[in-house]
């Protein structure tokens, strides 16, 4: 049971670097590759917001949960 919910933890903090990218990336804030046709599309900035959030759940769930 202690793997599963070391493999959660991981699979959350993931999630959320990569929600956290998309954010980055929809406000402008990263430019690569600078013709990135993500870059400072706000569709991206909400997309990424929403996968942050999943990520947390994640997180959350495995230390909530998992016990």
């Amino acid at each position: 049971m202690e793997q599963v919910r070391t493999t959660l933890t991981v699979a959350g903090l993931l999630i959320i670097a990569v929600g956290l990218a998309w954010v980055a990336h929809g406000m402008g804030t990263i430019h690569l590759p600078a013709s990135d046709f993500i870059t400072k599309q706000s569709v991206w900035t909400t997309n990424g917001s929403l996968v942050a959030v999943f990520g947390l759940i994640v997180l959350w769930s495995s230390r909530r949960f998992l016990r």
